[in-house]
C-alpha cells in the first residue's frame, strides 16, 4: 500500500515557477517521507467524505496528496503570498494564523492536518485546543524536546527568506511528546496515537531517534520529530 502512494506522490506537482524554499528538494523528501509513513498507519477509505483543512501550508504540497485522492480540501497559511500562490494554482486556500484562529473556521471542517506547524506557533496550546472542540480528527507531525515530562519551551525562529518557513509571529516552541499528548487528550481527542516509525526518516528531521531525558531538541544537527493521529470516539 505504501510503495503505491509513493509512487503516485512521486508525480505530484510539486515544482512550480519561483524559488520559494518550499520547493526544495528537502522538501520534497520530507513530504514524501511523512506521506507515505501516515498512509502506511490509517484506512483512507474510512475517511472518505471528510473535509479536510490543511494548516501551516506553505504551498499546499500535502494537500495536494489528499485532492489526488478525491479529498476536499483546504489549504491555509499565516502568509498572505503563500496562499496567493496555491490560489493562483487553482487550490482553495485561506490566510488563517493559527496562535489565534477562530474557532469557527476549524468547525467547518472534519480533519486538520498539521504536518511540522505546531512548533512555529507561540500559542500551541490554543490552536490544539480549538482542533479538539472543533475536528474530529488531527493529523499532526511535529518537532520535539527529548525529555520525558510534560514540558514545552518557547523559541525564536529564523526571520529573512528562512522566514517563509518559520513562525509568523517571531516565537515558536519545542515540546515534549508527553506534552502534545496530554494536550490532545485535555483538547478532547480519546485517542492519540503515535505513529513514528523509522521509516519516516528525512534528512533534515528524525523520528526514530534514541531518547536521552536531556531535554534538548535536535542531535547532529537533526531534529527529533514526532508523528500522531488523534480521533475522537
Amino acid at each position: 500500500m505504501i510503495r503505491h502512494f509513493l509512487r503516485r506522490l512521486r508525480h505530484l506537482p510539486l515544482f512550480v515557477s519561483g524559488r520559494p524554499v518550499f520547493e526544495g528538494p528537502l522538501y520534497r523528501e520530507a513530504e514524501l517521507a511523512r506521506l507515505a509513513n501516515l498512509f502506511g498507519h490509517v484506512d483512507l477509505e474510512q475517511w472518505k467524505g471528510l473535509r479536510i483543512l490543511e494548516v501551516g501550508a506553505g504551498l499546499g504540497h500535502l494537500g495536494d496528496a489528499f485532492r489526488q485522492l478525491g479529498f476536499d480540501v483546504t489549504s491555509s497559511d499565516g502568509r498572505a503570498e503563500h496562499v496567493e500562490r496555491m490560489r493562483a494554482a487553482g487550490k482553495n486556500a485561506l490566510v488563517l494564523d493559527l496562535d489565534s484562529v477562530d474557532p469557527n473556521i476549524i468547525a467547518d471542517f472534519d480533519i486538520v492536518l498539521a504536518f511540522g506547524v505546531l512548533y512555529h506557533l507561540s500559542e500551541p496550546e490554543h490552536f490544539l485546543t480549538m482542533c479538539g472542540e472543533n475536528a474530529e480528527i488531527l493529523l499532526l507531525e511535529t518537532a520535539v524536546l527529548d525529555r520525558s515530562e510534560a514540558a514545552i519551551e518557547m523559541v525564536a525562529e529564523a526571520g529573512g527568506r528562512r522566514g517563509q518557513d518559520q513562525a509568523l509571529n517571531v516565537y515558536g516552541c519545542r515540546p515534549s511528546p508527553a506534552w502534545v499528548e496530554q494536550t490532545c487528550r485535555d483538547a478532547g481527542f480519546d485517542s492519540v496515537r503515535d505513529i513514528s516509525t523509522p521509516m519516516a526518516n528525512w534528512s533534515i528531521g528524525v523520528f526514530d531517534w534514541d531518547p536521552r531525558d536531556d531535554g534538548t531538541y535536535r542531535r547532529e544537527g537533526l531534529n527529533f520529530r514526532k508523528m500522531w493521529v488523534c480521533e475522537k470516539s
